[in-house]
Order: C-alpha cells, then structure tokens, then sequence
C-alpha cells in the first residue's frame, strides 16, 4: 500500500520570498474538477478579531506577513527584522508564517480527482476541522517580571490554499495552512508573536483527526477502507496505480539513489532527499484544472487499472454507514488500547497524544471528536490543573507505593556494618561513600554516582563490607551487558532484574537478602515495585545505584528520579570524576586539554548544561557544520581515531542520524582501505512495537517476522519466522511446514522485526541487540559492540568482542545494527577514549539527560558537531518527555477525592502495622485542600 504525506510543518523565514512564494506556488492549481476557481480562504480565531474572512487577497496576505495589521497598517508584533549579523554571518531573526501542509493518501487522490469530486469536500471538512483544533494549542512567550514560559492563547490567523495536482500533474489533493506569526494574548492584552512548539507537540494529533474523518466520511459515502500502521488506502485501487502516480516521489527515490552510488552518503539520507527535492523543483504550471487532466490520466493508465477504478465508483445511492461497535461499546475499548499503548512507557501523557491514539486505531469508525473527548473526561484520568497533561490511577498508584515503602523504610533497620574500614586503595570520597552506605538504617538506600566517578570500585567495596557481617548479598542491573560488566568488574554473581523477578524465582532470595541494583535509574515503576515486594517478602533491604541525571527507563514511571524528588530519603554521592584523568595523557597541552574537558563534564553533571556547552565550546569542541559536511567531518575523526589505537564512539539522538553517521564512517573505512569488499547479509530489525501494538493484526505488514525472546511451544528463544497472516485471534507462523497460530495473550514472548540488508565485512563494527548464546556457547548479549572477523560461506559471523573473546554468530542470529554510531541511550554506560556527538538541529532536540550521557563518555577527547549552535545551546536545558505521575497538580477537589481513593487501595495491600504509617504519608504527600496554597515543594514527604 501507498503512505500517507504526513501533516507537514516548514516555517517561512524569509519575509523577500513570502511575496514569490504567495504568487507562485500558493495561488495556483486551486480548481474544482469544473475548472471553477477556489482561492485561498482564511481561518482561525486571530483572522476573525483582524476581520480577515474569505478570500485571501495578495495585499493581505503580505500585510500579515510583514506583521502588520492589515486594515490599519499598525504593528501587530514587536520584531518586524526577519534577520540579523550574527559575526560573519546572516541568520534568521522572525518567522515570517508557519505552512502545515496535510494531504490525503494516494489512492484517495486518485479517486477524488479522477471520478468523484464528492471526496474533495470531505478534504476541505476534513482540512477544517484539523485547523480548528490545530490552533488550540497555539502559544506565545510570556517574559514579564522575570518570567521563561509560554501561554496558550488559542488562536492563529491563517490562510488555507488548496491544489489538487503535483509538480508533474500527477493528481495530488492537498492543502497548505499557513499560519502567520501573530497570535492575540488575552492575558497582556496584545498581539505578540506566535510560538508554534505547541502546535508542533499536536501535529500527530491533528493528523489523526484529518485522516480519522476522511475514512469516515469515504466510509459514509460507500467506500471500503484498509487501515495500515501508517494511514490507509481505499479499497479495490490497484497498487499500479498508486505507483504510477506517484512520479515526484519516484523521481527523488531514483536522484537520491545516484547521488549515494556516486558521491557516497555523507549525511542523513532525509535531508539528501529534501536536498533533491528543492534542486530538481520545477515550476508550478498555471491554468490547468483537473478536469483538463483527467483525459490525460486516464491515457497513462491500461484499461485494467481503468476497470478497477471504474469498479469502485460513486454508488448512486450510498449505502448507510455500517453499524459498528464503536457506537456502543467500541469507543471505551478503543481508548482502553490507546491507554495500554501509551502508559506502557510514559505515565504522564498529554490528553491530546491519548486522543490521537485512538483516532489512529479507530480511523473511519463511526465516532466523532466530540464523543471521544466525552468518553476520555469519564474515565477518571488524574489532570494537571495547568496543562492537558493527564495520568492514571495505575500509574499513580504504582509510584506512590514505590515513594512510601522508601519513606516508610527509614531509619526502620540496623545498620549494615558501621564497623567496616574500607579499602586504602579507594579515594577520601569513594571511602566516605561506602562508609555511609553500610551505616544506612533504611529499607532503601540510594547511592549516586555521577558518569566516571568510579561508582563500580566503590559498590564492590559495600559488597566487602556486607557479606564481612555476613549478609547475603544479591547483584542485578536491568540489562545482560550492564550484568556481564558487572561481573568483570568483579562482582562475580551480578545477573539481571528480569531473571531474578521471573515466575518461580523466589527462592533466589535468601532470608534478609540485601539486593543491589546497579544502574537503577533504568528500572521502570512497575519493575521497582515487583522487586521492592519480593525483597520485602523475605526480610531484606535494598541499595539502589544510580544517577537520574542520565538517561531513565524505557517502561513507564522512573522509579529511582521518584525515590530521590519525593522522599527524604538522604542520597549518598560521589561527584569526583574519574574518568576524564589529566594523569593518563602524556603531553602538558593534552593534560590541559583533559582537565578542562573534566570540567565540562562536571558542570553538567551539576545542572549547569549551558556552561558545559560554553566550555566545549571554547575548548574548539562544538562545532557548526551543514549536514553532508557533519557526517564526513564526524567520520574523519572517527577514522582518525582508530589510526591512533583509540577505541572511538559515535552518539546520536535519532535512529536517521545514527543510521547516515553508521553509513559516512563505513564509508570513510571503505575510502581510507579500513575495510574491504563486503558480503550482503540479511539482518533483522525491531520495529519497537508497544505489547498493545503486538496485539493489533494491522502492524503484521507482509514483510514482517517474529523473533522470539521466550521460549513459547515448539518456537525457542532466538528463532525468528516469517509472519504467514494476523487476524483479530492471533499471528501465525510458519514453521516446518505447519502453521501455528500465537495468541495475542502471549505477544509478550516475542518482538516484530523487518528483513534490512546491508554489507559486512572483516573489521566491520556490530552491536548486538539480542540476548543468546553462541555456536560456542559463549554469552551474546544485547548492546554488546563486536568486530567482524570473518563472514563463513554460511552466513555465520565470526566476530571477536571489545574483551578479546572470538564467537561466532549462527545464520539465524541476526538482531544486529552498525555498531559505530548508536542512540545516547545505547551509549549510556560506556567507556571510549573519544566520542562524537551529532546533532541535528531539524530533528528531535537533544535534551539534558542526553547531552550529559553523550558528552562524557570519553577519557581524552569530544567532539559535538551540530548544525546550529545556537538552537543546541538552547536545548540542552530541555526536559524530556518522561514526568512522573506524581508530578501532576490536579485541582483541589480532584487531591481530595485522589487521596481518599489512594488510602482505600493502599490500606488493603499492606498489614495492619503499617497502615497508620500509610495514613501519615498519604496525608502529607497530598495534603488537604486548604493546606495547597502553602505546600510549596514537590518534594513530597518530609520528616
């Protein structure tokens, strides 16, 4: 099936081409199949109070781009100089308006302007009613009296243009909604400029909603839709079709092809393809309506896609829309999968991203906004009193319990050993912080060690010191590679967080265990509260070790930043960075150098991102290039590395730049006679499917497999098949023969993966992103980077790992990626002599807890390349997405009914014995309403 041109947002930053770009490209091709004329027409809630309404005219269209207002000729917003000298050079200073542009899907095209004009007015309802909740979330910067923050304001002026051919006449249905920089603040009483992140944030939504109603509408009209798990098509139109008519996609497809086999992907290949498309743009064609077209395309088409289309035309009488569930009970369900979908990772949501996800799910079901909206309100979301920011009770519940079995757990225990001496060989601050670890009288104990601090030698010292006053002593970290680095760091019976919360594992814990979890800033909540129930079943205590300034789980809720923000729980640190040490370079300027790079790393891991920006950057660390010269700038230092006998890393926040940086370093390999002729291999990709997505049959596509992580029936851990179909009770795979159909219920023993070919050869970097064992019967485990050694005629890999181990990979273990560049994530407890930074400035800004993971991986040297400076200085102070349930600050009715609620759940699972306990820490967690005003800290519980 053909994708959907997704909701797509450029700003206009230059106000000399707004006038050329209104003349010869907005206000053409818009035409009724009866050659009638349709202009421009305005939009929005800022348009009415500027009485801008109809057609839009050249003379107003300017006026609004000039920021001025368009009947009295008056500034509307302050800056009016769309740029300004920044040193040598000239960047943008105002954007002069916003074009979100939204089309339909191919095929819908193709009908609408081929044989029924009827599916253009479902486009033009469809357009409006995205644009009427689209400006919802407009914002403005509020800056008075010291204020950084934006205001909804909810209104923007915009001009909607729709066009119905491509650049090569192909019949392409779309709409431009240009949204002018001007919005009305009714708190201040102004206009002021728009600040359109917000709108950004609800552009998937807005999508959803377009496409949601134009399935319904097409569904109302008699036609047959298939959802895909990116859009959907309409029935019975022949793929040839969709492709035929699809030449400016096919036509870049081809260019961007050439320029890799002849000049090499030195960059991203989407901005090479947006490259492409803006240097083989031609003109726009005037005066040629769809209906002078339509003889032309009927002429491209074989007399069988012209029977298939005729086939599928308008009925005469269009049949009623089918009942459905949806009316009824569907809806409720529909949004009980949006909430598993997205709770499963995040336990605080926008109400927005909860709607989008079921407008996906549901598309064309016979529902409108209106009922879905009411059916969300009835669900007893906790919402933030401030924002569309909403959580569950689950989740709450779950960080809650997880916040007062710390709280409840201090001082409540003996001390570990407060005799213990530690070892000389430790430094002053590693000696103090073991000290205070086995003096800790809490349930929970949380020790945080900052990137480099040299936090594995001091927990191998408190595992000295524990099993001297004869504790038994459990090691675990969340993942098999965290785990094995454990244990070669000496902590020889370090195993992970899954095996030891496994059904039937209790007899792992002996009595009074203490269980250490290294790198606990990655347990998830409902992970910590299993672990904290079974470490409670037996008596023990546990020390978390781990530093929330890094990156956070991938499940929802992370538990450890929850332990730190909400109880009082006095955190032991180490702050000492070890990693970046003057004494193991040789020359005075490379010991210069280290120090000052130490305390770049420092200031981040204070809280101090902008400095540590300023530091790098004064140290010639960060530097600004176009994309095609970042990736082959970042690949020559990467390859000048290696030349040094450094082990070398390259970090990227998205998997597109991973993937270009991965392709300009082998490239780079290739060129300099790093690497040879390569083997094709076949690998297997994971399509990060949530457990709710495993359970929908749309996202089986045809070229999906299975790979299983669990063993389940005659399919063992490690075997991956072909997808043979899903329906509504299962997928089915194919396996010797037989086909065998996998309940839903147990989508939790595999992932879905795509086939990726790609070119390995000797020396060529991996990293593994499976859990097995190799035809040795040594441990592969996931995040693991190998070199190839050799590729064998039988498609096995021998590859030899970073410890010097040879193992050879089967023809079946293919859960592999490039290895050269990963995700900050993949990153994060690594340790290299020099890593590379990139970041896209276009792409998903980097936040804080990525700036400070990649930038201090490294002993000796970093460098950021960027493609704007200015927007990664910004940046860098960003919050990610990941807040905690019990960051919401819902209204005071809503606290006083969450609390009562809260007590009732909590009172029935714990003893008798600690309910008072659970009564005084609810109480002072989520005090009464009259007690708000003053409760001026979010840091929960305080002694």
């Amino acid at each position: 099936m053909g994708g959907i041109v997704m909701l797509s947002p450029k700003p206009q930053l230059n106000l000399a081409n707004a006038l050329g770009y209104f003349r010869e490209h907005l206000a053409v091709g818009d035409y009724y199949m009866d050659g009638h004329v349709v202009a421009g027409q305005w939009r929005g809630i800022a348009a009415s109070m500027l009485d801008l309404e109809g057609v839009v005219t050249e003379e107003k269209f300017l006026s609004m781009c000039q920021g001025i207002h368009p009947d009295t000729g008056q500034r509307l917003t302050m800056r009016h100089n769309t740029t300004r000298r920044d040193g040598e050079h000239t960047v943008s200073n105002r954007r002069v308006f916003y074009d979100f542009t939204i089309s339909p899907p191919k095929s819908v095209s193709v009908v609408a302007l081929y044989q029924d004009a009827r599916i253009i007015a479902l486009h033009d309802h469809a357009t409006r009613v995205m644009m009427d909740e689209l400006e919802k979330f407009a914002e403005t910067r509020v800056r008075k009296g010291g204020a950084n923050s934006e205001r909804v304001t909810g209104g923007v002026a915009a001009a909607m243009f729709r066009h119905d051919t491509s650049r090569e006449l192909d019949p392409h249905l779309h709409t431009h909604c240009v949204v002018f920089n001007a919005t009305y603040d009714f708190a201040e009483e102004k206009w002021k400029a728009l600040h359109a992140t917000g709108m950004y944030r609800a552009q998937k939504f807005a999508e959803n909603l377009y496409y949601h109603e134009l399935a319904k509408g097409l569904r109302q009209l008699g036609y047959d839709i298939t959802n895909t798990p990116t859009g959907f098509e309409i029935q019975g139109v022949p793929q040839s079709v969709i492709d035929r008519f699809s030449k400016r996609h096919q036509q870049i497809d081809a260019e961007t092809k050439k320029r890799i086999e002849t000049e090499g992907l030195r960059g991203n290949e989407k901005a090479l393809r947006e490259q492409v498309a803006h240097d083989k743009r031609r003109r726009k064609i005037k005066n040629m309506p769809a209906e002078q077209l339509r003889p032309h395309w009927a002429a491209e088409m074989p007399e069988p896609e012209r029977a298939a289309l005729a086939k599928i035309g308008p009925p005469k009488l269009p049949p009623p829309l089918p009942e459905t569930s949806v009316g009824k009970c569907g809806l409720p369900q529909l949004v009980e999968w949006a909430d598993a979908h997205l709770f499963e990772r995040r336990s605080v949501v926008g109400d927005y991203e909860l709607m989008s996800s079921v407008l996906e799910r549901g598309r064309g079901e016979n529902f409108a906004l209106a009922d879905l909206e009411k059916n969300v309100a009835e669900r007893g979301y906790i919402r933030d009193a401030q924002s569309r920011k909403l959580t569950s009770r689950d989740a709450l519940s779950c960080e809650l319990s997880i916040v007062l079995a710390a709280q409840n757990g201090v001082r409540n225990h003996a001390a570990f050993n407060a005799a213990h001496q530690p070892a000389p060989s430790l430094s002053a601050e590693q000696r103090a912080a073991v000290s205070r670890i086995l003096r800790s009288r809490d349930f929970i104990t949380v020790f945080q060690g900052g990137a480099g601090t040299g936090k594995s030698f001091a927990l191998r010292e408190v595992v000295r010191g524990l099993e001297a006053a004869r504790h038994p002593v459990v090691v675990i970290a969340p993942q098999h590679q965290q785990a094995a680095d454990l244990r070669r760091d000496g902590l020889a019976s370090a195993d992970t967080l899954a095996r030891l919360l496994a059904v039937g594992a209790n007899a792992r814990l002996p009595r009074g265990a203490v269980v250490i979890v290294d790198e606990a800033g990655q347990v998830g909540g409902r992970d910590m509260r299993a672990l904290i129930e079974r470490v409670q079943a037996c008596g023990g205590r546990l020390i978390l070790s781990g530093d929330i300034r890094q990156q956070g789980a991938v499940a929802a809720s992370d538990a450890l930043r929850a332990i730190e923000e909400h109880t009082s729980l006095q955190t032991v640190r180490l702050g000492a960075i070890r990693r970046q040490d003057p004494q193991t370079v040789q020359s005075r300027e490379e010991k210069a150098f280290v120090r000052k790079y130490r305390a770049a790393v420092k200031a981040a891991a204070e809280g101090r991102l902008v400095d540590s920006f300023d530091k790098l950057d004064a140290l010639g660390c960060v530097r600004e290039l176009d994309v095609e010269d970042r990736m082959a700038e970042l690949a020559r230092e990467y390859c000048d590395a290696l030349a040094r006998k450094e082990k070398v890393l390259a970090v990227a926040q998205t998997w597109d730049e991973v993937r270009a940086a991965n392709d300009a370093i082998r490239s780079r390999l290739r060129e300099t006679g790093k690497l040879g002729e390569g083997v094709p291999v076949m690998s297997w990709q994971s399509t990060d499917l949530s457990e709710a997505q495993k359970c929908d049959a749309r996202y089986y596509t045809p070229d999906a497999r299975v790979f299983f992580v669990r063993d389940y029936g005659r399919f063992k851990r490690g075997d991956c098949y072909e997808v043979a179909g899903a329906d509504e009770r299962g997928v089915a795979l194919g396996k010797d023969g037989r086909t065998t159909t996998i309940s839903y219920r147990y989508a939790d023993r595999f992932v879905v993966v795509k086939t990726r070919q790609q070119e390995l050869a000797r020396g060529d970097r991996l990293l593994m992103k499976f859990n097995g064992d190799s035809i040795e019967g040594k441990a592969v485990r996931n995040g693991e980077l190998v070199t190839i050694c050799r590729v064998l005629k039988d498609k096995s890999i021998r590859v030899r790992d970073d410890e010097g181990t040879i193992k050879t990979l089967s023809a079946e273990q293919r859960m592999f990626v490039p290895g050269y560049a990963v995700t900050s994530y993949a990153s994060q407890g690594k340790t290299v002599d020099t890593v590379l930074v990139s970041h896209d400035a276009e792409q998903t800004p980097i936040n804080r807890h990525q700036w400070y993971v990649g930038i201090s991986r490294a002993r000796r040297k970093v460098v950021v390349f960027t493609g704007d400076k200015e927007a990664l200085r910004l940046n860098i102070e960003r919050e990610s997405d990941r807040e905690l349930a019990l960051s919401i600050k819902p209204d005071d009715a809503t606290v006083e009914r969450m609390r009562e609620r809260l007590m009732e759940e909590h009172q029935h699972r714990l003893s008798l014995q600690a309910r008072q306990r659970l009564h005084e820490s609810v109480r002072q967690w989520v005090p009464p309403p009259q007690q708000q005003q003053n409760h001026t800290t979010n840091r929960g519980i305080r002694p």
